[in-house]
């Protein structure tokens, strides 16, 4: 008789886990774009998608400190952002399982000509460059730098809504995490 009654719960909440789940990360989501001014619609953009999607192959160039290779902090102006190749490939994107940012991540957000959140994704910041070297009474001492010129591809999905995909570097505030704009590539 128990077992039955404890399958029963364990059934209703392997159910509703998901849900729930869900709900917190479209509220997470939500309070993240409210600070950038974009709107997260109600339904789910990104459970609709195309049975094809958009690889850009992006050269990313900070304009302050062009000629140095590395530096310690990220810049305060906009780079140049500029699309190398444009290509259609078939299938569908990944999911994003969940919304974990921290600060060696980028933000990638598919905004609409209305300013709504149509797509999203987390990627592994191709600036960043990571440094380990050895101390003197040899631990390993990590730094990150900021790498001035690099490639990367960017693969989001073919929707003709999707106006430009913007990109934002995560700042922990103490709390928890702001985004702060980087770079806004047109897509059409």
């Amino acid at each position: 008789m128990i077992s039955a009654t404890l399958f029963r719960l364990l059934l209703v909440f392997l159910l509703l886990c998901p849900f729930a789940l869900g709900q917190n990360q479209k509220q997470q989501l939500r309070k993240l774009m409210s600070g950038v001014d974009v709107a997260v619609p109600e339904n789910e953009a990104r459970t609709n998608q195309p049975q094809t999607y958009r690889e850009l192959r992006l050269r990313w160039t900070d304009s302050a400190k062009a000629t140095a290779t590395l530096k310690t902090e990220a810049q305060t102006q906009a780079p140049k952002v500029s699309v190398v190749e444009d290509q259609k490939r078939s299938g569908t994107l990944p999911r994003q399982r969940s919304l974990e940012l921290a600060p060696t991540l980028m933000f990638v957000a598919a905004i609409d000509a209305s300013n709504k959140l149509r797509w999203w994704s987390i990627m592994q910041d191709p600036r960043v460059v990571r440094s380990e070297t050895q101390t003197a009474t040899g631990e390993l001492r990590s730094q990150d730098y900021y790498v001035s010129n690099v490639t990367l591809v960017v693969a989001f999905p073919d929707d003709p809504e999707i106006a430009t995909l913007r990109f934002y570097h995560p700042v922990w505030n103490g709390t928890d995490f702001d985004l702060k704009p980087l770079a806004v590539v047109p897509t059409r």
